[in-house]
């Protein structure tokens, strides 16, 4: 099965593979600030939703409050999920770009 990357007309030298792997874990660096950032504010606001629960302190403010909450969560989550996935598919295509220049390498 053949990739975009075999269509290359020459080899991709080494000064090209230091700048894809800087540009990549730049991006890698950024991505997982952000997820490490989305992931810690949903589980705070998850946190907060519970004093809201039946039974607890705070449930007389369900309608007022606590249901608010519950959807700033769900928002949370979503976020939570794109930041993850971004920084995954960066780490992915790092390691990709990584894995075809060593095995263009092993091979010449």
């Amino acid at each position: 099965m053949s990739s975009t990357y075999d269509l290359a007309a020459e080899p991709v030298g080494e000064d090209d593979l230091a700048e894809v792997r800087e540009i990549g874990q730049t991006q890698i660096r950024v991505w997982r600030g952000r997820a490490a950032l989305s992931v810690t504010a949903f589980a705070i606001s998850v946190a907060l939703v519970y004093p809201f629960f039946k039974g607890h302190m705070l449930h007389q403010y369900w309608d007022s409050v606590g249901q608010y909450l519950v959807y700033a969560a769900m928002a949370l989550l979503v976020v939570c999920v794109l930041c993850t996935g971004f920084f995954y598919s960066a780490w992915q295509a790092l390691r990709n770009v990584e894995k075809l220049y060593y095995s263009a390498v092993e091979k010449s």
